[in-house]
């Protein structure tokens, strides 16, 4: 054979493996970017998982305080209505009951209870809370 057509041989083989070469490296760098791509869609659904999770857990968390709040509340209007009926039982045949307070001893008892109500930083009971 020739030598001219050995070059040519070798020039094609050579260009065969540098376009292999070529390929094999355009194609890992797409690879690359996609598995960035999607490491990076994992990253974010495990983010959203999690604070999904945490809203979640805070909502249950509100809701057991919210049901422990309406159970006290319950329980204090029950415990007022016990002691007024036992009020009423206990003071049922007593005339003092009937009769009225005096006006200045219930303005005085008022003042009074309205300052502890401002001292604990609760509303006068004079003054609406609208």
């Amino acid at each position: 054979m020739k030598l001219r057509y050995k070059l040519v041989i070798v020039a094609f083989f050579v260009t065969v493996i540098d376009s292999f070469i070529w390929s094999t490296g355009h194609y890992y760098s797409k690879y690359q970017h996609e598995k960035e791509r999607a490491d990076e869609a994992v990253r974010n659904a495990e983010s959203a998982t999690a604070i999904t999770r945490n809203v979640l857990q805070s909502l249950q968390i509100i809701n057991t305080v919210i049901e422990a709040n309406q159970h006290a509340k319950q329980q204090i209007v029950l415990e007022s209505q016990r002691t007024q009926e036992d009020i009423k039982v206990a003071v049922a045949d007593d005339d003092c009951a009937s009769r009225h307070v005096p006006a200045a001893a219930a303005d005085r008892l008022r003042k009074y209870a309205n300052s502890l109500r401002t001292d604990s930083g609760g509303t006068v009971a004079s003054k609406p809370d609208y």
